[in-house]
């Protein structure tokens, strides 16, 4: 496999075109907004890529019948990737019943096994019934959207900031502490990724539906979608998104490997 540089990423961005899910994450890597490594095993025949977004996902697109491609597939995750890697796990998603079904006999002698992502769209007319979220802000409490100052007492904040990810964030604050936040993790193809967490002291008293409203109506100001995914067992979090307006879409199937499987 050879690795593209990332001046290179556009030569395999018609590869991933017609891509159904995941767009944020593979265009943030493909627009140069966040690290990651794109693979191909010919870069003057480029039917397949490879692609991993930095802290995320692996992502396959392009002709599953490529036999090159998918035979050193194996040797670039386990062999290259994984040894280096700071979380040794992998989830490899693709975007065709017929690219799963490749990978998961290509895969099988190392122990990956099948599980689904939860995916949603966001639907803008069902969310405008929350335009008075602000009134249910408890006293002692504010909304802030994370600045400067706030990465300096919170450094997890400061990537955040970085203009050429074009990254942002809100957080619900209780005086000076921060009880709830949400953020974009990844942004491209017109797209923002919803990554939310709430505190646990503060947990079940509405706060995330707060947060993720500013964090949308910032989408909205600034023409990005919103977009949520979660695991099916996250419960909160994707009863969260059907009440923030987001229509459930089908699961998506990975492959996932595990040293602990």
């Amino acid at each position: 496999m050879i690795e593209l540089q990332p001046f290179e990423y556009n030569k395999v961005a018609p590869l991933f075109a017609d891509i159904d899910h995941s767009l944020a994450i593979v265009y943030a890597v493909l627009e140069g907004n966040s690290h990651g490594r794109v693979f191909v095993e010919n870069p003057d025949l480029l039917t397949c890529a490879f692609l991993l977004a930095e802290g995320a996902f692996y992502y396959v697109a392009g002709d599953e019948h490529n036999q090159a491609f998918c035979q050193a597939l194996s040797g670039l995750i386990f062999d290259e990737i994984l040894p280096s890697a700071g979380d040794p796990e992998v989830v490899l998603f693709s975007f065709s019943p017929a690219w799963h079904q490749r990978l998961a006999e290509l895969l099988k002698h190392k122990g990956v096994i099948t599980i689904h992502r939860k995916m949603f769209h966001f639907n803008v007319e069902k969310f405008r019934v929350h335009r008075d979220w602000r009134a249910e802000i408890p006293v002692g409490f504010a909304l802030r959207k994370i600045d400067q100052l706030l990465a300096e007492r919170y450094p997890a904040y400061r990537p955040l900031l970085e203009p050429a990810t074009r990254r942002f964030g809100y957080c619900l604050m209780d005086g000076e502490t921060v009880a709830c936040e949400c953020n974009a993790v990844f942004v491209g193809h017109a797209e923002a990724e919803i990554d939310i967490h709430t505190v646990e002291q503060y947990r079940g008293r509405g706060f995330a539906r707060l947060t993720a409203c500013a964090f949308i109506e910032e989408c909205l100001r600034s023409g990005l979608t919103p977009n949520w995914a979660c695991w099916p067992e996250r419960e909160a979090s994707w009863k969260l998104a059907l009440r923030l307006g987001f229509d459930e879409l089908p699961d998506v199937p990975a492959l996932l490997w595990a040293e602990d499987l």
